[in-house]
């Protein structure tokens, strides 16, 4: 409600409404305030009904040394006048616009902007009419690439935003000058210095916090889901032991179903740990749809809370498909195939046209249009080249020949040393990214600086045969729905390898990070529907971020912005 009040003040001069013309006007008399502890200078002009340049020009300490405790404040007392009206300022949505970044060209809070147009709560539209602080009475702020910007949480105050950045007060004071007139206020945003701040996410350069929901309040202590996954156990001889030894050796369905279900173990294990009841039912798919249509006769759906799986593609369509099941969640756990976005379907991979398009985003930020750019794509990927094309005009496009690779020479001359090269290479061939890749890197010297990219890096890149060494010196960069950090020395490590005689591969630590998150998600929030208010999480290699689609079904927007940098893969600031 205090800061609710604040805002008044802020608003006089909005929309169709009347307030008392008193900048011209000579005080009748003069009032001392002595400032308390915490007060600033926005709650004495609310306090007081007058606007802050009344309060700066008759106080011209405030402007050099901001509001301080005990201050002495003198303040105007004027004649009721008579009501002027004040036309309201609109501003009409264009794209990129953010409402962090209109809040604070406007020297408001998101809040106080959502308060003023409750229509933007669930986001901006790009044409659509806000009402904004009257012109006159603020000075814009310009939001600057070469700074980060964060939002001030409820009670936040310098030593809390410090634990968070690592930021002094100084600094925040010197980047910030309205903040030493007006104090620390929820919902501002601080600009910030452009550094890597490991407990906040960074996109567009806004600052976000991390969410962690092992430490939030458990609202449900029970959950009831089903695991749909195709063992194919009636494929398995289990009377021979060499040919059962054989079978799981080889990468097959059944191979990734059982990877999936030691990662999903371990997160029902350690939800049962923090006190959520977790009950389970686990069925083999046979990978076979009248096996799936039998399978679902036995399940009682009453208190049903969850589905995962099936795996593959078609058959999670025909679960979906299926009206006993519709209001259900149904989360696609590994395919990144589109699935059918029926009602209360969850895509958990973040799509791959949703990704390109974050990616060609990212390119036009950090890609001059002067640099020297080279696009190489191959004939699957003709429509990504001419979206290229068209971001960046001056670029050039090299096909390759007949066996997937460049003719030498083309690249010797078209690789250039006067300016950057950033080559985009878009193909899920492994053998024209293993060719081109290598030729490129040859042309790499001391006067030949070259920057690689991809709009999307499929399964391909994961050959064994590609050399990171290679993609390092290039400084590879992509868009991934995971992160491939390494997680050997952790506790979850540790405990899969007693439990299972082997390290988690990166189907395990997927079903791991994908079942801890529902689960939390469904005990902390009631729900999973309701839990895409909470925005991204974060757990090893995974992110997820769902947002709605169409059909009351929802997309994961989870990613990661990856660059292969010395013998290592990074994540850098989105």
């Amino acid at each position: 409600m205090k800061k609710l009040r604040i805002l008044v003040l802020l608003i006089l001069t909005l929309s169709s409404f009347s307030i008392y013309g008193q900048d011209d006007l000579i005080p009748e008399k003069f009032i001392i305030h002595r400032v308390k502890k915490g007060e600033n200078i926005i709650e004495l002009s609310e306090k007081y009904n007058i606007n802050l340049r009344q309060i700066e020009n008759y106080n011209p300490q405030i402007k050099k040394r901001g509001i301080r405790k005990r201050m002495q404040v003198r303040i105007p007392v004027f004649k009721e006048v008579k009501k002027e009206k004040i036309t309201p300022n609109f501003y009409t949505i264009i794209a990129k616009d953010t409402k962090w970044r209109i809040a604070y060209e406007n020297e408001i809070s998101i809040h106080q902007l959502e308060d003023l147009n409750p229509e933007i709560k669930l986001g901006l539209k790009v044409g659509q009419k806000i009402i904004l602080p009257e012109k006159s009475k603020f000075s814009k702020q310009k939001v600057v690439d070469n700074y980060f910007y964060y939002k001030i949480k409820s009670k936040e105050g310098y030593y809390r935003i410090g634990l968070k950045t690592g930021i002094k007060k100084t600094t925040i004071d010197s980047l910030n000058p309205f903040v030493v007139k007006n104090g620390l206020q929820e919902g501002m945003i601080l600009k910030l210095p452009k550094l890597y701040f490991e407990k906040l996410n960074v996109k567009n350069n806004f600052l976000s916090e991390k969410i962690n929901l092992k430490d939030s309040v458990l609202k449900r202590k029970s959950i009831k889901l089903a695991i749909f996954l195709p063992f194919n156990t009636s494929l398995i001889e289990f009377d021979s032991l060499i040919k059962t030894n054989r079978f799981f050796k080889k990468r097959t369905l059944s191979s990734i179903a059982i990877d999936f279900y030691f990662g999903a173990i371990m997160a029902m294990e350690e939800a049962v740990k923090i006190g959520i009841n977790v009950d389970s039912k686990i069925i083999d798919t046979q990978n076979d749809i009248n096996n799936i249509k039998n399978q679902l006769k036995l399940i009682d759906t009453l208190g049903l809370d969850l589905i995962i799986g099936p795996l593959l593609t078609k058959n999670f369509n025909f679960l979906s498909s299926q009206s006993a099941f519709s209001d259900i969640p149904k989360v696609a756990p590994l395919s990144s195939n589109p699935v059918k976005m029926r009602k209360g379907v969850f895509q958990s991979i973040s799509p791959k046209n949703f990704l390109r398009k974050e990616m060609l985003s990212h390119l036009k930020n950090i890609i001059d249009n002067e640099d020297n750019i080279i696009i190489v794509a191959d004939s699957t990927n003709l429509r990504i080249e001419k979206e290229l094309n068209e971001l960046f005009p001056k670029s050039v496009n090299i096909r390759p020949e007949f066996g997937d690779f460049l003719l030498p020479d083309l690249i010797d001359s078209l690789i250039v040393d006067s300016m950057p090269n950033k080559i985009i290479l878009e193909t899920e061939k492994f053998s024209l990214i293993s060719s081109a890749s290598s030729q490129i890197r040859s042309q790499l010297s001391d006067e030949k600086k070259i920057s690689l990219y991809t709009t999307y890096r499929g399964n391909a890149y994961d050959n064994k045969n590609l050399s990171n060494t290679l993609f390092s010196d290039l400084g590879f960069t992509y868009l991934s729905d995971s992160y491939p950090k390494s997680i050997i020395d952790s506790d979850f490590s540790i405990r899969f390898i007693n439990r299972f005689g082997l390290p988690p591969n990166k189907i395990s630590i997927r079903a791991y990070d994908l079942l801890m998150d529902l689960l939390l998600r469904i005990s902390t929030q009631n729900s999973l529907s309701s839990s895409i208010l909470i925005g991204e999480t974060e757990y090893f290699n995974n992110k997820f971020n769902y947002v709605p689609f169409n059909n009351e079904s929802y997309i994961n927007q989870g990613y990661y912005l990856l660059k292969h940098k010395l013998y290592d893969i990074i994540e850098i600031n989105k």
